[in-house]
Parts: C-alpha cells; structure tokens; sequence
C-alpha cells in the first residue's frame, strides 16, 4: 500500500496497499505546521478539499508485509503487529497442516468431522489483514487546513492485499470441498444418518420439534436478539477519527466505513481503482451482505420453512465466512495505536505535527455483543449435523 499527500496548489496524495502520512510542498518534502484552532464540528464540517484539482498526487511511503509489521512494532502499536504474524503468517499454515494430519492420520468420523468444522469456522481470521488495510485506507484519508495550504492524503491498495484475499478464500472453498469429500465417503455409508439428513425430522409424536432447544422460541428469541443487535450496531458509531487542534471529528459506523473506501478522496485519480472497488465488495460481502443472508436463513429453518439438515450446512458455510467478528479484530489492531502508527509513518520530522486521535465507538461493543450471540446460535444448529459414530 502507498501513501500521499499533498496541498492546495499543486501537491496531491496518493497511497497504495498500506497507507502512510506525509507532506509534499511542490516536490520538496516539509514538515506540517499545526493547523488553527476551532471548535468542534461534525464530519461534514471538517476541513473540506476538492481532490480534482490536484495536479499530480505523490507517493511518500509503500507497505508491504513485512513493512507494515516493522512499522507497527516500532511505532508502539506491537498488538497489531502481533496480530498480523499470528493470523496472517502463521495460522494459513497451520490450516493446511491440520488439513493434512486429518486427511491421513487415522481418527473417528465424528472428531474428523469436528476439526474440518472448527477449521472452516476459524479459517476467516486469516483476514484481519485485509481488513487491518481497509481500517488504514480510511484512516489515512487526511484533509488539514495550515493557513491558505491544505494538506491531503489517502492510500491505495496493490495486489499483495487482492492475492492475500484470493488465498485466503481458495482456503476456505477447499476446506469445504474436503468437508463434502469426507460426508460422501465416510458418512454416506452411514444408512441412519443419510436418512437423517434427506427426511423431515419428527417428534416422539410424529410432528415437527424444536431441534436445537426444547422449545421454539429460544431459538427464534436468540436468532432476533441477533438481527436486533446487528442492525443496532451496524448503525451506532463503530470508530472515530479527530484532530485536537482544529476538532474536526471523522465519524464511521458499519456502513459508512465500507463507503469511504469509495468515496471521491479516494478514487479521485486513484491508479488502483479498480483493485479499491473490488476490496469495497469483498467488505460489503462478507460484513453486510453475507450476515444477513445467514439470519435469513436461520429464522427460515427456525420457522419450519425447511427441515433437512442440509439447509443448515449451508448456513455454516455462510456463517464460517461473514466476517464481523474478524472486522472488529482488525479494527481494535489500527485503533489501539493509530496515532503511534500515523506518527512512525509520518517520520521524525513530521510526528510533532499529527496530532490525530481516535477511540471506538458504542457500535463497536454493540458487535461484540452481536457476535457472542450469533456464534452461539451458529455453534448450536451445526452440532446437529457432526456425526456422532466412532
């Protein structure tokens, strides 16, 4: 990722996979004064700049991999870059290891079964990456008012973070091949359970039951409460953005932090647009859209719309790949040490004059609490499809 800046005459900003913070006067580098005091406003209010009428946007720093873990380090923000070693260094190989040790080690059907679960449900976390590089593409996005110069700067993707991503979801698509491969070679032998899986599922009376608690409306009571919190959540304040010296308050729920990947800061002569509109869609996918697909799903199953189990190992594979839960990690790795990070980006000269702030929002929490919930829903109706034979 490659981050820019620039001012109101000629200077511009522009970033890559990672973003980073600088200053660019002209074609000589210079350090930001401190922009003037006013009172606080709402984002709308913040300092305002029309990105079409820069000329030319500069690079001023590229993070890569590697880069961006050296600068989290040293820049104080050491959970974020522990983040990034153990989700995205370690554990896409640990995944395959397990895959392997399953696939060839001897073991009973229902605890192979159980680990090629747990793997599809943990195989997600492989994205804080991503979505650690979505939290600094927005965050970079910088707009400071020095007298008659404004300051700007944003970030763009490269295709280190559309390839981390592509990985990442052929993970999750073989892990689901080898989950079907195991149900037709080893389960299908099972007379009892593929009758189980293909016939209605009958009380000791003959009629329909609650299937996941002994009575129907814990299930429909917990899978609201989900939807409920998710949509409260989605639109309360999941993080925010200030500068001390002139008040100015960046705002971001759900929804609008996934728009300000594309907002006109960002794909104004944006050299990788077509890479920030495909990182737009992955965000919106696995955070909006996949998510309420599953809840959908399960008050259908929940209401009796559907009996076969079936029904409910498609709503794993969508529940296993909705990433809220992965969203609000990546987002606590950048917003834990954001000013240290914007700081070590912005180098000596220039830290003296970031004076950005940030803090999460009630929206934040909110999710949190969301995600407890749903996973807990989740984890119940996918117990009834791990076979129980040895």
């Amino acid at each position: 990722m490659n981050v820019s800046s620039g001012n109101s005459s000629s200077a511009g900003v522009e970033e890559d996979e990672n973003s980073v913070l600088s200053t660019v006067d002209g074609s000589t580098n210079e350090a930001i004064p401190a922009a003037s005091t006013m009172p606080n406003t709402s984002q709308e209010q913040c300092p305002q700049y029309n990105p079409s009428s820069v000329s030319e946007w500069y690079n001023v720093y590229n993070i890569t991999y590697g880069q961006s873990i050296s600068d989290a380090w040293n820049g104080g923000a050491e959970f974020l870059a522990i983040l990034i070693i153990l989700f995205s260094g370690i554990w896409p190989y640990v995944k395959n290891i397990i895959l392997v040790i399953v696939w060839y080690v001897p073991m009973t059907v229902h605890r192979q079964y159980s680990i090629l679960l747990w793997l599809s449900r943990l195989s997600k976390y492989t994205l804080v990456d991503v979505f650690a590089v979505v939290g600094i593409l927005v965050g970079v996005q910088i707009t400071l008012s020095i007298g008659s110069i404004t300051f700007v700067s944003r970030a763009e993707p490269r295709f280190a973070i559309i390839a981390f991503f592509l990985a990442t979801a052929w993970e999750f698509v073989h892990i689901e091949i080898i989950k079907i491969m195991h149900e037709r070679m080893i389960l299908v032998s099972d007379t009892r359970r593929r009758e189980n899986d293909n016939n209605d599922i009958q009380n000791e009376e003959g009629g329909k039951k609650s299937i996941i608690f002994s009575h129907l409306w814990i299930p429909a009571s917990i899978s609201f409460a989900s939807v409920c919190l998710y949509v409260y959540g989605a639109l309360m304040e999941l993080v925010y953005i200030k500068s001390e010296s002139n008040g100015c308050i960046k705002s971001y729920n759900l929804v609008s932090l996934g728009n300000a990947l594309v907002n006109d800061l960002s794909l104004t002569d944006n050299e990788a647009a077509g890479m920030t509109w495909f990182l737009y869609i992955v965000y919106v996918t696995l955070v909006l859209a996949l998510p309420i697909l599953a809840h959908l799903l399960q008050l259908f199953y929940i209401a009796g719309g559907a009996t076969s189990k079936t029904l409910i190992k498609y709503i794993s594979a969508i529940s296993c790949f909705a990433s809220v839960e992965v969203l609000l990690i990546g987002t606590l790795g950048i917003e834990s040490k954001f000013e240290e990070f914007i700081s070590s980006i912005a180098g000596d000269e220039n830290a003296g004059f970031i004076d950005l702030k940030s803090g999460l929002g009630s929206g934040f929490f909110i999710l949190i609490a969301y995600c407890v919930v749903a996973g807990f829903l989740q984890f119940k109706m996918e117990s009834l499809v791990v076979p129980k034979t040895s």
